[in-house]
């Protein structure tokens, strides 16, 4: 199945992606029992999203007609 999506539409649930990630950093930051590999894979995943999407939504260099 395949939703109709723009681009605007999927930077957007990309972004909230990328909030959501950010949240539970903090709260694994805060705990205790803190698990750095788990830290860790989280970061790299967060670190690749968040370049995705800047890459989305740098400006398309125009062509020549």
């Amino acid at each position: 199945m395949c939703l109709p999506l723009d681009d605007g539409s999927m930077v957007c649930w990309l972004k909230t992606q990328v909030r959501v990630i950010e949240a539970w950093r903090e709260e694994l930051a805060s705990r205790p029992d803190i698990d750095i590999d788990v830290v860790m894979r989280l970061e790299k995943h967060y670190a690749w999203l968040t370049a995705e999407v800047l890459r989305i939504e740098a400006p398309k260099p125009r062509q020549a007609a």
